[in-house]
């Protein structure tokens, strides 16, 4: 309790001093109030300050891209001396048996989550820590907390995917006279149709759009979305891509003579023409500047949600030279994108 909060309880203690006993339990009540009210603003006001400090690592599972994360964050806190945090690293299964609760009287001073299920596990206890989630879809993090659009000071994200006008700019460099991009939408990413348009033009594209909203209709919206496009744009959604129509999406494009521009590594792999992504450490690597900002501002908010600051540009080259395609070097496209979508990280 402050000073002036407690002179103030004790004025009116020796105002009721020979008061009824109704007025001796209001007394009391008030008392509790201020005390309780007290707790909390400096609970609220020692979280930023301590979550440099005392850091819960809760992620989805074990795994390496999950331990590729972590080392890139212990390696990035490492290189300044003199800040020492604690990071006690749990997984979602962990943190649902035995993990701090929001009744707890010691909660971390920040809670990092790692993927999807790591952020469902975390939020659903509604901590009152500061929860930073990572690792995740925009998608994901927007179904989680049920509010895409909300800038809630206790909780942010990190998102694991692109800003669309990463992908769109990496198409315009990448494929100068190729101006015309097709894009496949499900029920998941209809959503982000606005988006996709307004990262179109912005980057000089036109965009034709098909939907379906069954997996048959995929082949026939590709071929119908192709007559007018140059390229196909892969858009992370579970009905239109996944492990049962990857392969024939990347046929019938192929096909067609039409290269994709994928959202993973993978993608490139399996037969799209080029993708740009964040790799886990340059994940784990941005997680640690973001520790080390709050470090240096305590009692400031949580970042805004946003994408990765880093990413990784992949060429498939022999789907390149069965394609016709010439693009420019791998290094040089990274440092043209990043010199045309600098400061479009957040939302």
């Amino acid at each position: 309790m402050t000073g002036d909060a407690l002179n103030a309880v004790l004025l009116i203690g020796k105002k009721i001093q020979y008061g009824t006993w109704r007025a001796r339990a209001g007394l009391i009540c008030a008392l509790r109030w201020l005390i309780g009210l007290a707790a909390l603003a400096a609970v609220i006001v020692s979280w930023p300050a301590t979550a440099a400090t005392e850091v819960l690592v809760v992620i989805a599972q074990k795994s390496p891209a999950h331990e590729e994360v972590l080392a890139a964050l212990r390696a990035s806190l490492a290189d300044v001396s003199g800040y020492e945090p604690t990071l006690r690293v749990m997984t979602a299964a962990e943190f649902s048996d035995s993990g701090p609760r929001a009744t707890d009287q010691k909660l971390p001073g920040l809670v990092v989550t790692l993927g999807t299920d790591a952020a469902a596990m975390v939020l659903r206890q509604k901590l009152p820590a500061p929860t930073y989630c990572t690792f995740l879809p925009q998608a994901a993090y927007a179904a989680l907390t049920n509010v895409s659009n909300e800038r809630h000071a206790r909780r942010s994200a990190l998102y694991l995917d692109q800003p669309l006008i990463r992908q769109m700019q990496l198409i315009r460099l990448a494929l100068p006279t190729r101006t015309r991009v097709g894009v496949v939408l499900g029920p998941e990413s209809r959503k982000s149709e606005h988006n996709l348009r307004h990262a179109a033009v912005s980057a000089g594209l036109v965009l034709r759009i098909e939907q379906i909203t069954d997996e048959k209709q995929l082949v026939g919206a590709l071929h119908r979305i192709m007559d007018g496009a140059d390229v196909l744009l892969a858009v992370p959604d579970p009905l239109v891509f996944n492990r049962n129509t990857a392969q024939n999406v990347l046929l019938t494009t192929y096909r067609l003579g039409k290269p994709v521009a994928g959202y993973s590594r993978a993608y490139v792999t399996a037969g799209a023409l080029l993708s740009v992504y964040s790799t886990p450490a340059q994940i784990g690597r941005q997680i640690g500047e973001e520790l080390l900002a709050m470090r240096d501002r305590p009692g400031s908010p949580l970042p805004a949600p946003g994408y990765p600051r880093y990413f990784s540009v992949e060429i498939n080259e022999r789907v390149a030279r069965s394609l016709g395609i010439e693009p420019d070097q791998v290094e040089d496209l990274t440092r043209r994108l990043a010199e045309k979508t600098t400061g479009t990280s957040h939302e």
